[in-house]
């Protein structure tokens, strides 16, 4: 992992979100869609500071996965 360059709290994930954002609005999409799972509270909490939405969840997804399976995949949507 790259932690010893990059810390929590210090704005560079928004800002790499943002920049994100303005390269697809000028490419003319609608949107961001994305994936995490419900156990990664870190990341549910980072999208749904920067306006994301919870859009559905899926508690299937993993169901075969012998590592994974108590998981449930969430999906964020972030309308422009």
């Amino acid at each position: 992992m790259i932690n010893f360059l990059f810390r929590r709290g210090k704005g560079i994930g928004t800002a790499l979100l943002n920049r994100a954002k303005e390269w697809a609005i000028n490419k003319g999409t609608k949107g961001f869609m994305l994936e995490t799972q419900d156990v990664n509270l870190l990341a549910c909490r980072f999208y749904l500071k920067n306006g994301f939405v919870i859009g559905s969840v899926d508690n299937m997804i993993y169901k075969h996965s012998r590592r994974y399976s108590n998981e449930k995949a969430v999906f964020f949507y972030l309308k422009f």
